[in-house]
């Protein structure tokens, strides 16, 4: 059988200076000449699990700017390599530290992967491709959505816009609370996205013999409430000239908010 390729995709390996585990960074290169200013770019973290379908759903948005609100840009995706276990890998460097239902795993690479990101990853796309500074998201799911908003809340200069779909945030919600209260130059641009089915068992879901457990998990959580709760919070923390959208999506929950969500974070990330 013969593999399926993403046309002006690739993918590289790329290790923090010194040594150590590297990530494995992929990219879609955008279409036409670059903007005077240089490209937008949207930062994709648990890459591996959907780089393929965003850079599907920009394509297919961009032959329509006009009415998709979606047009050229370099996607970047940070993910790991095969042989690698993502999960301890990304629970590792998406964390400050442990957090309420700690799972046995490392924690506390946040600051390294931050560092990596901002010091080795940027100048070298920078080195590849022209790229506009101001223009720069950072979309993250899950436990990579509480990365999303501890950089939004704690280093918010290191992108533009930030988008948080279904975000951990009972991981650590008050560090993300107390990183609010931070001083910065120029508020950040914030959405967050939550399914409707994060908090409660979906319909297709109740007769599962899990549901007991999911249910308590679920309320224990309380994704949707929580997601509501820090998209107010930052409201009113970051100030008027903020932006800050939440939206809660319909028929959707944690696991297959993600696509749905996708050409929302693009749209977010051009505005």
């Amino acid at each position: 059988m013969n593999p399926v390729t993403l046309p002006d995709a690739e993918w590289f390996d790329l290790a923090p200076p010194g040594g150590g585990a590297p990530w494995r960074i992929f990219l879609a290169h955008p279409q036409g000449e670059a903007p005077a200013a240089g490209y937008p770019a949207l930062f994709m973290l648990d890459a591996n699990a959907g780089f393929a379908t965003l850079t599907e759903v920009l394509r297919r948005g961009a032959v329509r700017p006009a009415a998709t609100g979606i047009g050229p840009m370099l996607l970047v995706g940070i993910g790991t390599p095969e042989g690698d276990d993502a999960r301890v890998r990304r629970h590792f460097d998406y964390t400050a530290g442990p957090g309420a239902e700690g799972r046995g795993r490392p924690t506390g690479g946040r600051d390294a992967f931050l560092a990596f990101i901002e010091q080795v990853l940027k100048p070298e796309l920078g080195r590849r491709f022209p790229l506009d500074p101001a223009r720069q998201t950072l979309f993250g799911h899950s436990l990579a959505g509480w990365f999303t908003l501890d950089v939004m809340a704690r280093d918010s200069a290191a992108f533009r816009s930030y988008v948080a779909v279904s975000p951990s945030l009972w991981w650590d919600e008050g560090r993300l609370i107390e990183g609010l209260a931070r001083p910065r130059a120029m508020p950040p641009r914030l959405s967050i996205l939550v399914g409707e089915w994060e908090q409660a068992l979906a319909p297709w879901q109740a007769a599962r013999p899990e549901a007991a457990e999911m249910a308590a998990r679920r309320a224990r959580r309380a994704m949707v409430d929580r997601a509501q709760g820090f998209a107010d919070r930052a409201r009113a923390a970051l100030g008027p000239e903020a932006e800050v959208r939440f939206e809660r999506l319909a028929g959707e929950d944690h696991a297959s908010i993600l696509p749905a969500a996708m050409a929302r974070a693009l749209r977010f990330a051009l505005a």
